[in-house]
Order: structure tokens, then sequence, then C-alpha cells
């Protein structure tokens, strides 16, 4: 065997084809692992980690008189607390909705591309989710290397002092460097954990974070002579259009910090027991818990700019900020069980939230080499090249880059919604997804739905000018443009829904039927009922024998009395579609 061939046998999955490895296949019962506990906490660590403390906290937007008085020039702490309430409503129904057909039929979201964009047509839409991937995990991998130097500054003030030996054009220290590095080897075992067992690490990293924060706040409250600040009740100087607008941005930029759980809702819900255990876990996760930590940061935000004059966003530099000011064992002590919970907090929602579900996505692209282990660590590498240290130059900068998803993110969603509640009527013919030929009803023109392609495009298009004004101020828009992109999750969802219906009804697809066979032992007996469906061990396969040039007899057998049809195991193929259509 040549030296090719013996490479290819050893990067090769085991029962994987050009369509399907075991991570893509529908979540067979033995996988369904999560109940209510593992989404609440899967949404609960989304919501209080280190992006969305600072992301509640620079929603404000305030100016320092001369005399010390703070007016802010859009909404107060108490409106930001009354926006972020009503944003993560709609975030938990937006995520719930997006993720049904995860949660009843146990796919996930790289392979329901199939159903939008076709078979081949499908990596388009993967594409798009794994680069919110990579630059979602390099970013929060850089918030992760800071709390590595929380907890390395707590044992060394050398560490602490590091001298800084870049050059100025280098806009990262030789300490951040460090903490970077640090950090992302320590994620390699977490990567190699199976997905449907992250439940546990996910409630561990919530209570970190949760005590964490609590602690950050008290101290913050209590340096400051037990006073919460100013921002949440400072006078608003904005005019009520603007105020309006204000709303409407922050709406928008909040749900941009929690775009990525939206776009990986069905990768967890097809991990559920029930259905319904989903869906609860989810509106428990966001609507209570994700409350608290943004305002944890408000709060924190308030009282620091009153107490010393100046802004904290993070929660890992108020940890720095101690051992600057004291290099005590109380202030060492704090710092290191605040670092090391951040960091446990930072290592459950980048390998949950970020690195495997860019994992999944990698693994549907290239589905005999890789798989969610394997595309985790590739997105892992991939924190190099995107430079994550550029994203934390300001918190202005911030708030622009995690904003600017939206444009991309909003419009897809809009088509999953309408194909699947509109127009296939929650209907999806499960082994037709692995079929890559015109024999799947996600075939379309030759495995592309260039339709569906065109629908994105224009329903993205709109919400451009306004992320590019937003990148670069000097190049000038008018403002109705701009205020659409400050409402870009909501003019966009409706423009790409109205446009996919009409698409869609114009130049019908067909739609088919359910399968009436479990070939991927997925669903529980319960389920079976429900929907009429035969367990694959019990249902009887033709064999074709052809006996002369003219006829052919047909002969049934259980799929597993031998070895010959073993590959149900792990899914239906083509070749056993075909034969039962010509029987």
């Amino acid at each position: 065997m040549t030296f090719l061939g013996r490479l290819h046998r050893l990067v090769v999955l085991d029962e994987s084809d050009r369509t399907k490895n075991r991570d893509l296949v529908p979540m067979p019962v033995s996988r369904r692992r999560w109940g209510v506990y593992g989404y609440t906490s899967y949404w609960t660590l989304l919501c209080l980690c280190i992006s969305t403390w600072s992301g509640g906290s620079s929603l404000l937007l305030f100016d320092v008189g001369t005399d010390g008085s703070v007016s802010v020039l859009g909404m107060n702490g108490q409106q930001t607390i009354g926006c972020i309430v009503l944003a993560n409503f709609f975030i938990s129904v937006a995520a719930i909705l997006n993720s049904v057909y995860g949660s009843k039929y146990h796919i996930g979201y790289s392979v329901f591309q199939r159903i939008i964009f076709g078979v081949r047509g499908s990596a388009f839409g993967v594409l798009i989710r794994a680069i919110l991937s990579v630059v979602w995990f390099a970013s929060q991998s850089w918030l992760g290397g800071l709390c590595v130097n929380v907890v390395l500054s707590s044992w060394s003030r050398r560490f602490l002092n590091m001298k800084n030996t870049f050059p100025e054009s280098v806009p990262m220290t030789s300490q951040e460097l460090v903490g970077f590095v640090v950090f992302l080897v320590i994620n390699v075992p977490v990567l190699m954990i199976r997905p449907e067992y992250y439940d546990h690490i996910l409630a561990a990293g919530s209570f970190c974070m949760f005590f964490v924060g609590l602690g950050i706040t008290i101290w913050a409250v209590k340096a400051n002579g037990w006073s919460n600040g100013p921002l949440l009740t400072a006078p608003i100087t904005a005019s009520s259009s603007q105020l309006g607008w204000s709303w409407m941005a922050n709406l928008n930029a909040w749900y941009s910090f929690i775009v990525a759980g939206i776009a990986n809702q069905s990768d967890y819900a097809r991990f559920n027991r029930r259905p319904r255990d989903s869906y609860i876990g989810t509106m428990i996760g966001v609507n209570v818990m994700g409350i608290v930590l943004p305002l944890m940061g408000i709060v924190t935000a308030s009282a620091m700019l009153e107490r010393y004059k100046q802004t904290f966003w993070m929660p890992n530099d108020i940890c720095m900020f101690w051992l600057q000011e004291h290099y005590d064992a109380k202030s060492r002590a704090g710092a290191f069980f605040a670092g090391l919970g951040l960091l446990i907090s930072q290592l459950g929602v980048n390998c949950a939230s970020n690195a495997i579900s860019g994992g999944m996505d990698l693994a549907s692209i290239f589905p005999e080499y890789i798989n969610i282990r394997r595309g985790a660590l590739l997105i892992m590498l991939l924190a190099w090249p995107t430079q994550p240290w550029l994203f934390y130059n300001t918190s202005s900068t911030f708030i622009t880059v995690m904003s600017s998803f939206t444009v991309f993110i909003t419009p897809l969603t809009a088509m999953f919604m309408c194909d699947y509640y509109v127009i296939r009527k929650q209907v999806i013919k499960l082994s037709d997804l692995y079929v890559d030929s015109p024999k799947s009803i996600y075939w379309y023109q030759k495995g592309v739905n260039w339709r569906n392609m065109l629908c994105f495009l224009f329903g993205a298009a709109p919400g451009l000018p306004g992320l590019i004004h937003a990148a670069n101020p000097k190049i000038h828009i008018n403002s109705g443009i701009n205020h659409f992109y400050q409402g870009s999750f909501v003019f966009q969802f409706v423009i790409t829904f109205a446009l996919y219906y009409i698409i869609n009804t114009v130049f019908k697809p067909e739609v088919g039927q359910r399968d009436h066979v479990d070939y991927y032992h997925t669903f529980t007996e319960k389920e079976l009922r429900e929907w009429d469906m035969v367990p694959a061990d019990d249902y009887n396969y033709p064999s074709i024998e052809f006996t002369n040039s003219s006829s052919k007899e047909v002969h049934y057998e259980n799929p597993h009395a031998d070895g010959s049809l073993q590959h149900l195991k792990m899914g239906y193929n083509e070749t056993s579609k075909e034969s039962m259509e010509e029987s």
C-alpha cells in the first residue's frame, strides 16, 4: 500500500461517507442525555460570562462633566436593564423556534442547511456560521487568557509586572500572549469530551461565574460607601427620538452578544431526552439568569466610576486592579479565586458554544475526515489568524464587532423558520438528507438551491452599509440606512421571511413525507407511536436477486440477521433506498 493510501486509512472516519458520520446523523437514543438541567445550565452560562458582563455595562453611553456630574447620552442603567429583559424574551423565543427541528428530528444546524440550500449547497450556510464560530472562539479565548493572567499574577508579583518585550506596533503585551497560549492549551482536554456530556461542565461554569460576579459587585458597592453609583438613575439628555433609536440599537446589540447561542441551539437541542426539556431549560436560563449578570456589571461599573473616576468593563480588569493597588494576601486570594472562577466559566462557554458548534460545521463539510472533536480542534487553531486582541482595544470596537453578526445570522434564522413552519409544515424526510444524488428531494439543481441563496443575499444586503459605517465612521450614510442597521434584527427578519415565503410559494419545493422507518435508532418508543414509525431492527428490507436477465425475485430479510446491512446501524444509505424503490 502506498503512503497516501495508508494516510487515507489513518484519517478517514469509521462509518462515514460523503454525507454523514456518527456525529452528523440524527442522534440515537443512547446519546440523547440532556434534560432541563442541561439546557438551563447551557443558557445560564451563555448569559453568565465575561462578554455579557461587559456587554451590559458597555451599552451605557455617558458623559462626565467637569464638576464630576454624570449624564447619559442614551439610556441610563435602569432603562438598560429593561432593554435587556425585553431582548432576552425575544432571544428565548427565537432560540426555541429556531431549534424545534433539532428537538424533534435530532439533527443540527449544519444538516438542516441541506434543506435550505441543498445537499451540496449547504456548505454555503455552514461556512457562514463556521466563520462566526471561529471569531467567537478567538474572542472568548482572548478573554480566557486574561483570566489566566489574573491567576498567574496572584501567584507572582514578577508576572504581574512582566516587562513587555513587544514593540508598540504590536497591540498586545508579552503577558497577554502568555495567558492566551496557556488558555488555548487548557482547552484541548475539554474539547476531547463528547458534547452530550457537557451539561455538568456548563453547570460548573455557571456556578463559578455567578458567585464571582456577586462577590465583585458586593466589593464595588461596599468600596463606594454602599452606593451603587450614578449610572442607574443618571439624567437623560437625549431627545425622545434619540432615546427610541437608542433602545432599538441596544436591543440589536444585546441580541448580537447572544446570537451564537440562537444559531447553535439546534446542535444541542438534538441531545434532548424529550423536546420540552430544551424549551423549558431555555426559557429559565435566558429569562431568569440572563438578567442577573448584566445587572451586576452595570452596578459595578457605576459604583467604580463614582469611587475611582474610571470605568471598568471587564471583571478580570477589576481583579488586576486589586493586585495593582494592594498586593497583599487578601487581594491575592480574592484575585486567585475570582480569576479561577472566570477561567472555568470561559472554558465552558467557549468550548460548548463556539468550538463544538464550529466542529459540527466542519464535520458537515468534510464528513469522511472530520468529526466534532477534530473540527473543534481546528477551530481552536484558527484562533491565531483571527487576531482577537484587536477586538478589545476599546469597548466601542467590541460592540461593533459583536453587532455585525446579526446582519448575516438574522436572514438565516428567518429562512429557517419560514421553511420549517410555513413551507414544510414541520415535515422533514430524514433519509434524504444523507443522499448525495438526484434521488434526494433536497437535491434541487445539481445539489444546490440557488433561489434560496439569492434570498439570503437579498436579505443580508440592506444591513451591509450600516455595518460598514459602524466599522469605519468616516464612510457616511444617511440616517435611514443607519437606523435600519440599528434595528437589523427586526427589519432583516421581516424582509427575508417575506421574500423567502414568496419565492417558495411561486417555486414550490417538494416536501415529501416523514420516513416510516427509524433508520438511525433516533426515536423512543413513544415517539415512534406518535409518528407511526417502525424501528429499523423490526423492518424487513427488500433484497433483490436477479435470476435471469428478464426477471427478478424479491426476498425480505432482517438488516441485522447477518453482516450484509450493518451500515444501518449508523444510517440509511442511498443503496438501500434505491433497492426498495425498485422493489
